[in-house]
């Protein structure tokens, strides 16, 4: 008897592993939820988030602090160093950053995409008094950031086109871009030049520039990005900053294996 041909629908999530997470990612951006608030905050029945919320203490991905709120777990901690352990890119990129960080005194991120957002993978702080709010874990728009639209500017067509549907175009300043059909013409202007900029487009105040990292399959992998205030980074340092970020972009680029 031959096999059934494979499918090419989606694969099927399991329910209760669903649900599960949608409690821990729940927990991760609102620490210190009650039973009750998490119960009312993910819609599940009360019965359900007893049961799931029991089997994540035991597994250590959940901890209920003495007063009843309910807080990430341990095991996630050292599940994520695993797991950024895991990734190749991290431990090329990380001496390159902190480099970086040290020559031009700003803040400095690895990120890659997932899913429809991107994510920083590492941070590198120079040594300034006036520190940029974000940590390794922190997603945030592709449309509006330097970072994720490094990302977004190397993509096939297809690709990108999913994930701009998925873009919420609400403006988050008065420089957000809020439309694919720009967007896509601000990608097209990344591309010849090889470089990203953020002017105030995500977070009033605040600047960056972002350059993508190539596997050795030429594919974007990832990007790296340095942030700062406004009074940190005028416009007119774009370029000069641009230069730098490219330049150590080629240098990670090359340690993993492209040339």
């Amino acid at each position: 008897m031959s096999s059934p041909p494979p499918s090419s629908s989606p694969p099927t999530l399991v329910p209760a592993l669903t649900k599960g997470f949608s409690i821990v990612d729940l927990v991760a951006r609102e620490p210190g939820l009650s039973f009750g608030q998490i119960q009312k905050r993910t819609g599940l029945a009360k019965s359900s988030t007893h049961q799931l919320i029991t089997t994540l203490c035991q597994l250590g991905l959940l901890h209920v602090l003495p007063e009843g709120k309910h807080v990430l777990g341990l095991r996630l901690f050292e599940l994520g160093t695993m797991a950024a352990n895991q990734r190749g890119v991290e431990r090329e990129a990380l001496p390159f950053l902190q480099a970086l960080a040290t020559e031009v005194q700003l803040t400095c991120h690895l990120g890659v995409l997932e899913g429809h957002e991107a994510v920083y993978l590492a941070k590198v702080e120079g040594d300034l008094t006036i520190k940029v709010n974000s940590w390794v874990g922190k997603r945030l728009s592709l449309h509006s950031s330097s970072l994720g639209k490094a990302l977004l500017a190397w993509l096939p067509e297809s690709k990108l086109d999913d994930i701009l549907t998925h873009v919420d175009w609400k403006p988050k300043t008065a420089n957000t871009i809020v439309d694919a059909h720009a967007l896509k013409d601000h990608l097209a202007l990344i591309r010849s030049r090889g470089w990203a900029t953020d002017d105030e487009e995500d977070i009033p105040n605040i600047r960056c520039v972002s350059a993508p990292i190539h596997d050795m399959r030429g594919n974007v992998v990832a990007a790296i990005s340095v942030v700062g205030t406004i009074l940190q980074i005028d416009v007119d340092r774009f370029p000069v900053l641009a230069n730098r970020v490219c330049a150590v972009a080629r240098e990670i680029s090359h340690a993993l294996g492209h040339r």
